[in-house]
């Protein structure tokens, strides 16, 4: 028992540095470059469209950037950005289709907001339960149930989300020397641990059945 609660409270504690890695830092990045945007729309008096964090990869396997300098050296050196964040001048119009897109991907972004702040709750409920040492219990076997279908959701959601950013790139941009890529576009990470969860779920529900089959027998 002991050793399930520790378990449980090392889960959340993961969870929650997820969070704050996957969640919070982008927000906090994603803010400091709206106002970034904000400020060259300002002097610039234009409108911008911008596409943050987009996998590229290069149009010609030798082609090497050579913008950047170590500083330690005054030398320039080369590199090859996989990711990018591209900030263009808006189109005068955009098609409805484009509209539609957008205000999908602005739900799906809540969505996946609502469904990641669910499962903190839904931890806490089942930690509360097995500090009265309510192992076998269905309501638990329930909780660990919707975790896994929330997981799952989350990777599906992330996933339609990512592909939504390349395809919106790739209509407004076409880059000299990259092209958007899709290689990336689906969260495995949720995907795989909302199935893992499943699955030790259904291992608990067998094992609740036959705990209950020995009360009856009892």
């Amino acid at each position: 028992m002991k050793r399930i609660k520790t378990l449980c409270v090392i889960l959340l504690i993961i969870f929650f540095g997820s969070l704050y890695q996957g969640a919070v830092l982008p927000f906090i990045e994603g803010v400091k470059y709206g106002f970034a945007i904000a400020k060259y729309e300002i002097d610039t008096q234009n409108d911008t469209d911008d596409f943050l964090m987009m996998d590229v990869v290069s149009k010609d396997a030798d082609y090497m950037e050579t913008t950047e300098v170590n500083k330690k050296t005054g030398e320039n050196v080369l590199i090859r950005p996989t990711n990018v964040s591209v900030l263009v001048h808006s189109l005068p119009e955009k098609p409805v289709w484009w509209v539609v897109i957008q205000v999908i991907y602005g739900v799906l972004i809540v969505a996946t907001l609502v469904l990641g702040i669910w499962i903190p709750f839904l931890v806490v409920k089942i930690l509360r339960s097995l500090q009265h040492s309510e192992v076998f219990d269905r309501m638990n076997m329930n909780r660990i149930n919707r975790i896994g279908l929330i997981l799952l959701s989350v990777g599906i959601i992330g996933s339609v989300i990512q592909v939504i950013n390349v395809f919106s790139a790739q209509y407004m941009v076409d880059l000299t020397h990259y092209n958007f890529s899709y290689t990336k576009v689906i969260d495995f990470n949720a995907l795989i641990m909302g199935v893992v969860i499943l699955i030790m779920n259904e291992v608990l529900r067998i094992a609740i059945e036959i705990k209950e089959e020995q009360d009856l027998t009892i």
